[in-house]
């Protein structure tokens, strides 16, 4: 009977994972849908949406539980997701500006959406990449490329709305807004739960020798 219930505890931990995660995805949709039926009625941007919000993540976290990583021709995602200056550059240029320079060129409109798709891998690939031969980035330099990349994301609209005057992705904006913040405090309880396994009693060893007896 033990052993019964020991080989079906992955089993469980597997499907409750994939419930949790097939709820979190749902509540993504209905609130993008709300805030673009509010906001930016045009299907257009609630595609961006979720391409930007919830496909790009999803393949991270696939590529993670596949341990796709492994694989030679996708080890340059690696590379970049260890440079936040880069993954910062190539987020605002391709999946921001990208919006508004493509519409000069031919077939606008997947040109745009294909540069949405990189960018957005690359923008969550230091947040969510997770792979057993590197080392994660540590919490503080995930929370700064956080919190720069979403000021960046904000203050490019802002700019967008003042000099254009066209408010069309506004529902882009705000979906944005609201997947940011919801990592942001992912991040910072995840942080927290790292940082209160410190032993306070073992402190002392790390400035004054331990004695031998």
């Amino acid at each position: 009977m033990n052993r019964k219930l020991s080989g079906d505890e992955p089993q469980m931990k597997v499907y409750k994972n994939f419930v949790l995660t097939f709820l979190l995805y749902s509540l993504f949709i209905l609130a993008a849908l709300a805030i673009h039926y509010l906001l930016s009625p045009t299907p257009f941007q609630y595609v961006r949406s979720i391409i930007c919000f919830g496909l790009a993540p999803a393949l991270i976290l696939y590529a993670n539980f596949k341990q796709l990583w492994f694989r030679s021709s996708l080890r340059w995602v690696i590379k970049v997701s260890r440079r936040p200056v880069l993954s910062s550059t190539i987020f605002v240029v391709g999946a921001l500006a990208s919006f508004d320079l493509a519409f000069h060129l031919p077939l606008s409109g997947i040109v745009h959406l294909l540069l949405l798709g990189f960018g957005s891998i690359i923008y969550w690939a230091p947040l969510l990449l997770q792979c057993s031969f590197i080392q994660l980035q540590n919490y503080m330099r995930r929370f700064l490329y956080l919190l720069l990349t979403s000021l960046l994301f904000v203050l490019y609209h802002e700019a967008s709305f003042y000099f254009s005057g066209r408010e069309q992705s506004e529902g882009f904006l705000y979906t944005g807004v609201m997947i940011m913040l919801i990592q942001l405090f992912s991040l910072i309880m995840e942080w927290a739960d790292a940082e209160k396994d410190t032993d306070p009693l073992n402190v002392k060893g790390y400035f004054k020798s331990v004695s031998k007896n």
